[in-house]
């Protein structure tokens, strides 16, 4: 029973359709990440103007280029958030377009007219609004995180028109036709579909598509950014993770638009001067769940580094400069963690115990609420305060964790470390009798 489920999870993360939908937001990525730092930079001290920072700018008086400085980024720091609005704000627009182009290349299709038809599907779905004389409108509202879900289903779903209308075979035209113009041919009859289909829908029915899919997802909304959904998302992931199948790979695929929803969010908030309203924003787990990578092993790498086994201090030199990093590949195939009896209760305890300690304190607004993306590879206590918003508290909570990882480590560590120690001694032993 157990091999059945696992399989079968095993054999979702190979899904098209689900490697597609993790391939398109991993693309947009480098987009998040720009957008994140430019709201990072509208955020320094002087952004919000309810705050006292005269003590700022008496500090920054004692030169004139910086109080001209820090007065002039009073003023006009909201230029800085006009890349992040152009990003994070039309971000399904982007992963639309995307999830399409990785799904066509799976089906070996041009990547380029499938993407186009999936993020103009997308903005199908969109009704304009007229203000004034100025025409019409659509708002960035249903661009944003909240239409990730409909934009990664009509991601889809073009790319599967159009792949029913390539097996109808009707279109034939001679092998001298420049590919482009063949494909400009091949797209034109599933967008014309898609197309009618869409304002079938939007228009003689009355549907708005938009709105039908928050009500539909907003239980899954309410009930992902919980402190069940932590433990359970943790436990799913470290199991997967024990029989050497990538739990994260599995789970990124479904959760992952949620967390990057309720990230822009949070960024939307806090751009606007108000708090992030969601705890499980993706650095949720990246800097206060996974510290060191999955299993959260930063800590069993500082313990192997100190181990008096030479095997296991071995492993702890190999893999604590990738730790650092959360890259803790080295570790959980050195040791091995993988299918190790010893080391799987913390291998799922300190995870788990880690995304409650986090819960608990954002949830008591301990530490500003993660609303920042930044590169996964940063030393976890960096990423986690550049995550926070410059929050030096996200700093502590990070070692806090750390510390409560590390201690649920130790004493398997420890019993690890004594069989080591007795296989280690056996082999010298019969080393000196040989010699």
């Amino acid at each position: 029973m157990g091999k059945t489920f696992f399989a079968v999870l095993e054999r979702l993360g190979e899904s098209k359709h689900l490697k597609a939908v993790r391939d398109g937001i991993v693309a947009v990525l480098p987009l998040i990440i720009a957008g994140s730092f430019f709201l990072l930079l509208g955020q320094l001290p002087g952004a919000e103007p309810k705050k006292d920072w005269s003590s700022v700018d008496a500090f920054l008086n004692r030169s004139s280029f910086t109080h001209s400085a820090f007065q002039w980024y009073v003023l006009h720091h909201s230029i800085f958030l006009t890349p992040y609005f152009l990003t994070m704000d039309v971000i399904s627009l982007y992963v639309a377009f995307s999830t399409a182009a990785a799904l066509a290349k799976l089906y070996q299709f041009d990547p380029i007219s499938n993407g186009l038809m999936g993020a103009g599907a997308f903005l199908l779905t969109m009704v304009p609004k007229e203000i004034g004389k100025q025409g019409l409108f659509l708002p960035l509202k249903e661009m944003g995180g909240t239409g990730l879900f409909l934009a990664i289903f009509f991601g889809i779903i073009s790319v599967e028109v159009y792949r029913f209308w390539r097996k109808l075979h009707w279109i034939k035209l001679p092998e001298t036709v420049p590919s482009s113009v063949l494909e400009a041919f091949y797209s034109m009859f599933p967008f014309l579909s898609l197309c009618a289909g869409i304002w079938v829908l939007r228009d003689l029915i009355g549907i708005n598509l938009q709105a039908e899919f928050l009500v539909v997802l907003k239980p899954i909304e309410v009930l992902g950014d919980t402190l069940t959904a932590v433990i359970l998302i943790n436990l799913i992931i470290q199991l997967i993770w024990f029989i050497g199948v990538r739990g994260e790979a599995v789970v990124f695929t479904i959760m992952l638009p949620l967390w990057l929803d309720y990230l822009q969010k949070n960024a939307n908030a806090v751009a606007l001067g108000h708090p992030a309203p969601y705890i499980t924003a993706f650095p949720f787990y990246q800097w206060f769940v996974w510290i060191g990578g999955t299993g959260s092993t930063l800590g069993l790498c500082f313990l192997l580094l100190m181990s008096r086994s030479t095997t296991l201090k071995s492993i702890g030199k190999v893999g604590i400069i990738p730790s650092l990093c959360n890259i803790n590949e080295p570790v959980v195939f050195g040791m091995p963690i993988v299918l190790n009896p010893t080391m799987f209760i913390p291998f799922v305890l300190a995870p788990v115990s880690a995304g409650v300690l986090a819960y608990l304190a954002f949830q008591f607004h301990l530490v500003h609420r993660p609303y920042l993306w930044v590169p996964w590879t940063l030393p976890s206590p960096i990423g986690a305060f550049l995550a926070c918003g410059y929050d030096w508290r996200a700093i502590v909570l990070n070692l806090v964790i750390l510390f409560a990882a590390t201690a649920i480590y130790y004493p398997f560590f420890k019993a690890l470390e004594k069989k080591c120690l007795e296989t280690e001694k056996k082999g010298l032993i019969e080393e000196s009798v040989e010699s």
